[in-house]
């Protein structure tokens, strides 16, 4: 769920106001420099950037060119607003970005714009480039592979080569044996002579016998050469093994990081967006029912504030293990981002649902999470809703949040449905932070 900066009333329209210049010049800014084919964007680049608009300066700084103190605390929350959005679309950077946030505790950090603006882009660009990294070494890979299957095809050729030298050498073995029995029949027929018969008839034996001995000295070596080629090729077919497993391995590697999070590693939330639209596909052909729960950790932003970000990351891994410990197997468990988690629950009707809610919410509530021997409050709110025919994704995840807010807003660890919200009439306010 979203956190809503703290601001005093009077501030709120002003504040808002520079918070949406900034993103806007970011977007911009983004937008030229991929017009601009940059195949290096750094944080630096962009900072540079920001402070050439005017429209940066005056949301930054004062009439007299220095930071607003009073509104430290206010960049500090937009700093961690900024962080929010950018773990709901990277998760695997939630931990770092956490780590980010507590420098932002550091107020003379605050009094330079330029480093409030460079730091989430900096880690941002990390990510992008631990992306290109892998594509790179997956490049290389097949590269490798493409290399040793060029000098495989080489001794092929060979062997394919010296085969027809052999058929082309055993065919003329074949007509010099030809050859020689014609000339001996030949003899037969001219010559009457038994003596002289005898020795023509020698002569021509010895020369098939030359013959058979150079073929067979040929065949030798060719076997020789054969299994010499035989070797290299399995020496290579081994190599080649070996780099494609390595490839597999990489490959398994890189879809499992694309589909699950890296802190808790549940389902990511691309890989919910997969299975929501397989979940609606189902329901549209074969009418198999199915529902959606949404989890929140109550007062989470507290937890973070009193025990720092390591404490939260190590709470959201907590909350992983519990949720994968209660639901079945064949259940989806995904972390939709920051303390939301998302949950599909396949074959259940809205009854089951709550059925499942209500026993997950009290198993987490009895579990104990603790910190250096501190035991630290660790529940749920839960929000459901199930799958109707024409829904789309946006559609059945929305009444589920709406039941989450009604969740919270109703005094937290509780289990509301999209049903309850109907039935209470409520108007949601949509701003209950933790």
């Amino acid at each position: 769920m979203s956190n809503k900066i703290s601001l005093k009333d009077t501030d709120i329209a002003a504040f808002e106001e520079k918070v949406y210049t900034i993103a806007d010049e970011v977007l911009v800014i983004l937008k030229e420099l991929s017009k601009e084919n940059k195949k290096q964007i750094s944080s630096k680049l962009i900072a540079e950037k920001m402070f050439r608009k005017e429209s940066v300066k005056n949301a930054l700084v004062n009439n007299d060119g220095s930071p607003d103190d009073s509104e430290a605390d206010s960049l500090k929350d937009a700093a961690n607003a900024v962080l929010d959005k950018f773990a709901d679309l990277i998760p695997s950077y939630t931990e770092k970005f956490s780590s980010l946030k507590d420098t932002f505790n550091d107020k003379n950090i605050l009094k330079n714009p330029a480093d409030w603006l460079d730091s989430p882009i900096g880690v941002t660009k990390k990510y992008i480039n631990s992306i290109s990294s892998k594509n790179k070494d997956l490049e290389t890979f097949l590269k490798q592979t493409t290399q040793y299957l060029a000098v495989i095809e080489k001794p092929l050729s060979s062997e394919l080569s010296s085969r027809q030298q052999n058929y082309k050498e055993d065919k003329e073995f074949g007509e010099g044996l030809e050859k020689y029995v014609n000339m001996m029949k030949h003899e037969c027929n001219i010559n009457n002579d038994i003596e002289s018969l005898k020795m023509a008839f020698l002569n021509k034996l010895e020369n098939i016998n030359n013959s058979i001995e150079q073929k067979r000295e040929q065949d030798i070596m060719r076997l020789k050469d054969a299994e010499k080629t035989l070797g290299e090729m399995w020496e290579r077919m081994n190599e080649i093994k070996g780099e494609a497993d390595e490839i597999r391995r990489r490959s398994q590697e890189m879809e499992f990081e694309s589909y699950h999070d890296a802190l808790t590693g549940l389902y990511n939330r691309r890989a919910y967006e997969d299975k929501i639209s397989e979940t609606l596909a189902n329901l549209e052909r074969y009418n198999v029912p199915a529902s959606l729960m949404i989890c929140d950790i109550d007062f989470f932003k507290k937890i973070n504030d009193t025990f720092g970000h390591k404490v939260g990351d190590l709470a959201l891994k907590k909350l992983a293990s519990l949720l994968r410990e209660r639901l079945r197997k064949n259940d989806f468990i995904s972390r939709y981002g920051g303390e939301e988690f998302a949950v599909i629950l396949p074959h259940t009707d809205i009854n089951g649902a709550i059925t499942a809610g209500e026993g997950l919410r009290s198993f987490i509530d009895k579990s104990v999470f603790s910190y250096h021997d501190q035991r630290i409050p660790l529940t749920i709110s839960v929000g459901v809703s199930y799958f109707r025919k024409g829904d789309d994704a946006g559609s059945v995840f929305e009444r589920a949040d709406s039941a989450l807010y009604l969740a919270k807003n109703s005094g937290r660890n509780k289990v509301k449905t999209e049903n309850d919200v109907i039935i209470e009439g409520t108007t949601l306010n949509k701003g209950v932070v933790g």
